[in-house]
């Protein structure tokens, strides 16, 4: 009997254990789908698929920023998407966020708004809004399978405000720390011009614990924060100077307000530690009691699709209350709030303390070190096609190696103790000179790097077209007009002895011509014959031709007029001589030269002009020198990274004045400048106008200042010059041709 009752038993339990192994595990719920549709109103709906059975959420609504947030306990996240931005009037985006074997729905709102739930078979719909679209202070939750009912919204029972205190962080923002009995207090923020209130609802504080504090001793922009009760809120107050901007998270039992001016928040650059850094990533909101960092960390890097990597010394819990930050800012929070630090490759994100991290990589590095410093060496022959090798070594070995190309075809060779190079202190280079080759000998490592660096700098250079064209154009214009006198008298009546001439030469040549004449008629009459016959056959004395007045123009191609008098004894002679010459004259000098990316080029076409100089020293007699007159063109072209061309160009463009004498006087005209330009285009370097306008009076005293007469006793010359030059520079890079 025992023994049948014994196997009886058995068989018992085997079929128990076989019936219990056929009912399957319950399964964890899943959120399979998400969907949206707008409703009449100001109304939209939410409908949230799973695969069994929807359950009940815990509902938490936030006035300031509008939110609303529905937590499913053992429900995990299937959605590809975290986020999904809505196109309705109140309401911004949908996040679902999974952490600690719970999902999050939160529903960013422009304005807090009524809403509903019911459930469908495996769907949940949540319908968010009303027909009238007026914002009511209740809020419906599930109670039943598509039932709802309304109720208060549930009020946040605020434990006692501890104190406040004000720091100046190292970036110069002020940090206004409010301390907490409690996680868990929420705060509105609000700013009203120059001040900010943070609002603790339904939280008390002491009496005696109500302060003022003021901190304009600090350079930041806060200079008074006031702490006080009001109609059951705490109120924070802090009054602010000039523009500032603020960030406020709560971290554990502490609710920190920084405020940083605009100055020094525009800064560029991401401080690696700091509140003041350039944070350009999405804006997110997180608002926590107590999470673990862990799933802190996580919700981060699946908000941004990161592959997460969390060393084993990190851990513990935290409180988080970030509004609309950027969520580079807000993970650099939560690093900096545990003494965690950050290193990103590619898409996978690792987080462990700042000193582990430190010590690591320190590891990391002596370990290369030690490779390098016990792995063979090896030769090996790099040709240089392009580059020049002797300047490839000096890059190799940094800018304290010594080395270079050697004289004739020998080689240049250095070791590698140069700062600044890639070669080890193991490693020697040297250069062959006549084949244009490196040799390296240094461990496989630091070659891989030597044959990067060749092949990234010895590659053919981009050559540019340089062409100028210089104008010279000028125009010219004179008038001149002048009038000269000539003449002389003599006086009969006087014996002739007084003569009237235009020089004293002249008069004494005369005076001279006159004696004679007499002295002829004298010896004729007494030699027998006739006075009147004396008179007809000898020669009268004559008059000068010289000039008593010489105002005429003398310039070249003079036209001229003349009157002339002629008596016995007497001679009065008139020139009247003007000019008008115009003439205009355009001089186009057109330089080119082709020259390589950032190398400097000279072209120069001109004349040396010989002169004999006066020798120095006690030798005396002279030398001869030469003066330069030519057209130069110096540049240096660089071609930028987008195909436009910065040139450094040196321009001049010299001439001989003419009739300048022995030593000849040279006109210059130079310009030097830095254009950027783009290829092919022409630019307008400078121009220069020069218009030159003279007159020149040149008169008898006394008789030249005569009203109306003194016009015949002065000469009178106009002159108008104009000169412009212009300066056009075409740069073009030489494309290669295949």
């Amino acid at each position: 009997m025992k023994k049948n009752y014994l196997r009886n038993l058995g068989k018992l339990l085997l079929v128990a254990c076989s019936f219990l192994a056929a009912v399957p595990a319950q399964a964890q719920t899943t959120l399979e789908d998400i969907g949206f549709v707008a409703l009449p109103g100001a109304r939209f709906e939410i409908e949230l698929g799973f695969n069994g059975r929807p359950p009940t959420p815990e509902v938490f609504m936030i006035e300031s920023p509008a939110r609303l947030s529905m937590d499913f306990s053992n429900v995990s996240s299937n959605l590809q998407d975290r986020r999904f931005p809505l196109n309705f009037d109140n309401a911004d985006s949908v996040m679902i966020l999974e952490a600690q074997g719970r999902t999050r729905m939160v529903v960013n709102l422009n304005s807090p708004a009524p809403y509903t739930t019911r459930t469908e078979g495996n769907s949940l719909f949540v319908v968010i809004g009303d027909e009238q679209s007026s914002t009511v202070s209740t809020v419906a939750a599930q109670t039943g399978a598509g039932a709802t009912r309304s109720f208060a919204a549930p009020a946040v029972s605020g434990p006692d405000i501890n104190g406040i205190d004000f720091r100046r962080t190292g970036e110069g923002a002020g940090q206004i720390i409010i301390d907490l009995a409690r996680p868990g207090i929420n705060a509105n923020i609000s700013q009203v011009g120059s001040r900010l209130d943070i609002e603790f609802a339904n939280a008390a504080i002491d009496q005696s614990d109500q302060m003022r504090l003021d901190v304009t001793d600090y350079p930041t922009p806060v200079q008074f924060v006031t702490l006080y009760s009001q109609n059951g809120n705490v109120i924070v107050q802090a009054e602010m100077v000039g523009q500032y901007e603020y960030l406020a998270y709560q971290s554990d039992n502490q609710y920190i307000v920084n405020v940083t001016p605009v100055a020094s928040s525009t800064q560029a650059g991401v401080s690696s530690g700091g509140l003041g850094g350039n944070f350009t990533g999405e804006r997110i909101s997180l608002n926590f009691q107590t999470i673990e960092v862990r799933t802190a960390l996580q919700i981060l890097a699946d908000f941004n699709d990161f592959s997460l990597v969390v060393g084993d010394n990190v851990g513990g819990e935290m409180t988080l209350r970030l509004q609309n930050v950027p969520w580079d800012q807000a993970l650099d929070m939560v690093l900096r709030t545990r003494g965690l630090d950050k290193r990103l490759t590619g898409n996978v994100l690792y987080v462990a303390p700042a000193d582990e991290i430190a010590q690591a990589e320190l590891l990391a590095l002596e370990s290369s070190q030690q490779v390098v410093a016990l792995a063979p060496l090896v030769t090996e022959y790099f040709e240089i096609n392009y580059a020049v090798a002797s300047d490839l070594l000096r890059l190799l070995q940094g800018e304290a190696a010594g080395g270079g190309a050697a004289a004739g075809g020998g080689a240049a060779a250095a070791g590698g103790t140069g700062s600044g190079g890639i070669l080890s202190e193991r490693g020697r280079a040297s250069v062959d000179v006549r084949t244009n080759t490196l040799i390296i000998q240094d461990v496989e490592s630091v070659l891989e790097n030597v044959r990067s660096l060749i092949t990234r700098l010895d590659v053919p250079v981009r050559q540019v077209l340089i062409e100028a064209r210089i104008v010279n154009a000028s125009t010219n214009f004179s008038q001149a007009l002048g009038i000269a006198w000539g003449g002389a008298q003599t006086f009969p009546d006087a014996g002739d002895t007084f003569v009237l001439t235009s020089s004293r030469d002249e008069a004494i040549t005369l005076t001279n011509d006159i004696r004679d004449f007499y002295q002829n008629i004298t010896e004729t009459v007494i030699g027998g014959t006739s006075l009147d016959e004396a008179l007809a056959t000898t020669v009268s004395p004559t008059l000068p031709g010289g000039l008593n007045v010489d105002l005429g123009v003398a310039s070249p191609g003079t036209s001229s007029i003349a009157l002339g008098f002629a008596g016995n004894n007497g001679l009065l002679a008139l020139e009247l001589s003007a000019l008008e010459a115009s003439g205009s004259g355009e001089v186009i000098a057109q330089p080119k030269v082709t020259t390589q990316d950032q190398q400097p080029a000279q072209i120069q076409s001109g004349l040396q002009i010989p002169y004999q100089a006066q020798a120095g020293g006690t030798a005396g007699g002279s030398t001869t020198e030469f003066v330069t007159a030519a057209l130069s063109l110096d540049v240096t072209p660089q071609i930028t990274p987008d195909g436009r061309i910065i040139m450094l160009l040196e321009i001049h463009q010299d001439s001989v004045v003419p009739g300048s004498g022995a030593v000849p006087a040279i006109a210059t005209n130079s310009v030097t400048t830095r254009v950027l330009v783009n290829d092919g285009e022409t630019v307008v370097l400078g121009g220069v106008f020069r218009e030159e306008v003279t007159t020149t009076v040149t008169k008898t005293p006394l008789l030249g200042d005569l009203p109306y007469i003194g016009n015949a006793f002065k000469r009178t010359e106009d002159a108008e010059t104009k000169t412009e030059l212009l300066i056009f520079i075409t740069p073009s890079i030489i494309n290669e041709v295949l």
